[in-house]
């Protein structure tokens, strides 16, 4: 029996049409196994095709940071022209408790009845830009699941398993995502949410390439674990993190060595339904 089970999330479904076509053949080939929606972006015509593939292995992807907000006369969660402010924005006015949060309960709120009137139930909560483990804002989302009867809520917590990724490109995003992972973590316990044991994607694996998701699985610690991803294809001229990255993780993600690793360590893929 296996005491090795992953989560393969895959962020941003929803985003634009490529997206959205990335993640659902990296679901129906390879190894996504859950998706977040972001359910305040205008719907596109994939919706059924996304619940024929996923089932109830769809989660809600709380949004503050992308587009526009569906509740209306918001203040403080918006620019003059109605639209959220961008990620490094929105960052430092959650940090600085610059939010009105009773208007992000209120938005929250909009989304996740977004998504269920498009007929989906959501099976756990996370954040576009981890923005649902700011201060304040963590128990909006931990009070406001709890509420909607949504018992799973990611932990954006990676931990620095070597020296050396101190010294590698985004050690200071993950340390500092980190440390509003810890202080999350109690007030989602108080909520009465499970999260997974470990979780990975921000640093290590890099899942664009095969090499490295392979030593990730080769090393995967008991217990469960969440990997974050962001498959796609590139979107040119219209959203930069629709890049060429996006492809790579496609085709990491549904690479047959990959795959053959996941089989032959008998590591159990599963989704937050299965928490």
């Amino acid at each position: 029996m296996s005491s090795h089970y992953l989560i393969v999330n895959a962020d941003d479904y929803n985003t634009d049409s490529e997206r959205n076509r990335g993640i659902l053949q990296a679901a129906r080939d390879g190894m996504v196994t859950s998706v977040s929606v972001i359910a305040s972006m205008p719907w596109d015509d994939t919706v059924t095709e996304l619940k024929n593939i996923l089932g109830r292995r769809i989660g809600i992807h709380l949004n503050l940071t992308q587009g526009k907000p569906l509740a209306a006369r918001l203040k403080t969660l918006v620019n003059e022209y109605g639209y959220f402010y961008p990620r490094q924005t929105a960052w430092r006015k959650a940090l600085l408790g610059k939010f009105d949060l009773r208007e992000v309960e209120e938005e929250f709120a909009a989304q996740i009845e977004h998504l269920t009137a498009a007929g989906i139930t959501p099976d756990h909560i996370d954040g576009n830009n981890h923005i649902h483990i700011f201060p304040g804002i963590a128990q909006v989302a931990g009070s406001l699941a709890q509420h909607c009867g949504i018992s799973k809520i990611r932990l954006p917590q990676e931990t620095f398993s070597r020296w050396k990724q101190w010294l590698q490109a985004k050690a200071l995003k993950k340390y500092f995502i980190g440390l509003l992972s810890r202080r999350a973590r109690p007030l989602f316990k108080g909520c009465g949410l499970r999260f997974t044991d470990h979780f990975a994607g921000i640093q290590f694996p890099a899942v664009a390439q095969a090499a490295s998701l392979k030593a990730f699985l080769m090393n995967l610690p008991e217990g469960t674990t969440e990997l974050m991803c962001h498959p796609g294809y590139q979107r040119l001229l219209q959203n930069s993190f629709s890049s060429v990255e996006r492809e790579q993780e496609l085709e990491a993600l549904t690479c047959d060595d990959v795959l053959r690793e996941v089989r032959r360590r008998n590591i159990q893929l599963i989704s937050y339904s299965e928490l």
